[in-house]
């Protein structure tokens, strides 16, 4: 999996965010403090605004950790925090999460909830990459069930007794959506932010085009860099790419960007997305367009100055079990975080591209 934490959602109505200490009055007055809304659930109801802003000093604390993941949904309509949806459990062996929710009652029933699923469910999926996403509802609250249904979730059974909440003992229906029930087929399309360095002001974007690079053995090629600048001193492992410089289209650019860092004539297969992301220390916003290429042959690299002196750029080749523990090796610097979080989601998209197109009928790439 990857663990890229908790990253801001945009859908059609609400906006999934990191909870800040001043949500505290949204958070009391919207549903925590509702019996009718945690009736079911397995906190009890907040007694005072207090409780509230001591639990979210403590959710705070953990966004720190990539593994937690934990949304405010707020409301578009009214700019207001409206409830809460998070992973209440996350299995790294079986890259597998069970997803919590709770919303203010005074929205029940516009859907709200199902729109908020759905989204989480396409980021765990996405972004951090997990196989398997579930959720379960107390038997005699079958409003939650249709939400996880909405969401297009599959109810799997009945755990008999399973579960405690401020009801008691009762028992569980249990939902799940399974990375292999998915039939999207589209690009990713992934915006992520820099939580490394505070944000202070955007002045430009970079359109870049960048590869997954493959071979028919089962290997990819990306490239290694060391670098000791204003982001810190890192090796990283990055894919080969950079700029769209003036009047090129992407494939183009794509295809010269190869030849240069990698010496690879490629065949391009297909793009696989856009990740949008952010280097707040250089006030940068990067658009990163993100294709499949399949390598015909190698010859002379052609890097920069700049790429040889002061990023000492190398060539890795590696398989997709070495090139994920690869990026993981280097999240030990902020820059390599920022890295990894954006690229071992396309890694993971690429690689199912390929086994896709590997079994489908008409043969391999």
């Amino acid at each position: 999996m990857n663990k890229a934490g908790t990253h801001r959602i945009e859908t059609d109505r609400l906006i999934l965010r990191r909870f800040t200490i001043d949500d505290a009055e949204d958070m009391y007055n919207n549903w925590a403090s509702d019996d009718e809304v945690t009736r079911f659930l397995t906190w009890p109801t907040h007694t005072n605004i207090d409780v509230s802003k001591h639990i979210l000093n403590d959710w705070i604390s953990r966004y720190s950790d990539g593994g937690y993941f934990n949304w405010a949904m707020e409301y578009k309509e009214t700019g207001k925090v409206i409830g809460i949806i998070s992973v209440v459990k996350l299995n790294e062996d079986t890259e597998a999460a069970d997803i919590g929710y709770c919303m203010s009652r005074a929205l029940w029933g516009r859907g709200l909830m199902p729109e908020a699923l759905k989204a989480v469910i396409t980021y765990l999926f996405d972004v951090a990459g997990l196989n398997r996403i579930a959720a379960c509802h107390d038997v005699n609250n079958p409003k939650s069930g249709r939400v996880m249904d909405k969401a297009g979730m599959k109810q799997e059974g009945i755990l008999r007794a399973a579960g405690k909440n401020n009801l008691g003992i009762c028992d569980e229906v249990w939902h799940s959506f399974i990375r292999s029930d998915r039939s999207d087929t589209s690009e990713l399309d992934i915006q992520l932010q820099d939580y490394e360095w505070p944000y202070e002001y955007s002045d430009h974007n970079r359109m870049i085009a960048r590869a997954i690079c493959f071979d028919d053995n089962g290997y990819f090629y990306f490239v290694r860099a060391e670098r000791d600048d204003d982001f810190g001193k890192a090796t990283l492992i990055e894919t080969a790419g950079g700029g769209v410089e003036h009047g090129e289209d992407l494939q183009t650019a794509i295809k010269r960007e190869l030849k240069e860092q990698l010496g690879a004539d490629v065949e391009v297969i297909c793009r696989i997305g856009t990740v949008s992301d952010c280097y707040n220390l250089i006030h940068r916003h990067n658009i990163n367009n993100y294709f499949l290429c399949k390598v015909v042959s190698f010859g002379e690299r052609h890097l920069t100055a700049d790429e040889i002196d002061s990023f000492h750029l190398s060539t890795l080749k590696l398989n997709y079990e070495e090139a994920a523990a690869e990026y993981e090796k280097r999240r030990c610097t902020k820059i390599g975080r920022l890295i990894a979080n954006r690229e071992l989601p396309v890694l993971m998209r690429a690689k199912e591209i390929i086994a896709h197109k590997a079994t489908a009928p008409s043969g391999i790439l």
